[in-house]
């Protein structure tokens, strides 16, 4: 497990910074201090390495999310605690995230596309569930669509991130992203319920 690890994290470094392309398992081998047999004792194939990347990337994404949405939370608290963990997760997460965008340039691949829309539809549940418990007990209009909504918070984090990655930087992108997320929440907010920005 240990060295599966170390080669998913040289691998996604490797990825990071040229792209999936370009990128050989000799590389990755060099990156992870191993000979390059050892890369192919885990993944079979390069396909199989970067496939295992985004797929764990889009688990990982919603384990912090479910971590964080704890059950006595209302429904617009849990949004804003989902911002809240975005903004530190995302710190130490950048070669992540350029492998995610990789791989939109990869998407005429049906295997690529398939682990990137499921990653996304993933988000997107988590977020109309969280929209929905908002509007069962209060905190959020009744009359908003939950799956609209969960897709409109879905592409502020894509658009922090494109920002953060178009060289904007850190600052810059974490003070969009809050006010694009504080703008969802306050249109989301019942009027008789606080907005709940996130954090400043």
């Amino acid at each position: 497990k240990e060295r599966e690890l170390q080669i998913l994290h040289a691998a996604t470094a490797v990825f990071a910074r040229s792209n999936y392309r370009v990128a050989t398992t000799a590389d990755i081998a060099s990156a992870a201090g191993i000979a390059e047999p050892t890369v192919f004792k885990y993944f079979p194939t390069k396909k199989s390495l970067f496939l295992r990347i985004l797929d764990g990337t889009g688990k990982a994404i919603l384990h912090v999310w479910q971590k964080v949405a704890s059950p006595e939370a209302t429904g617009i608290a849990t949004l804003q605690r989902i911002g809240d963990a975005y903004i530190e997760g995302v710190r130490g997460h950048t070669d992540e995230l350029k492998v995610q965008f990789q791989a939109l340039a990869e998407s005429d691949d049906p295997d690529f596309a398939r682990v990137l829309r499921e990653n996304h539809e993933g988000y997107v549940r988590f977020f109309a569930t969280a929209i929905e418990k908002g509007m069962r007990d209060g905190t959020i209009r009744p009359d908003v669509d939950p799956e609209a909504m969960a897709w409109l918070l879905n592409s502020v984090g894509f658009t922090s991130t494109l920002l953060r990655l178009l060289g904007f930087g850190q600052e810059t992108g974490e003070r969009q992203y809050r006010a694009m997320m504080n703008a969802c929440l306050s249109l989301l907010a019942a009027p008789d319920s606080p907005s709940a920005p996130v954090s400043q």
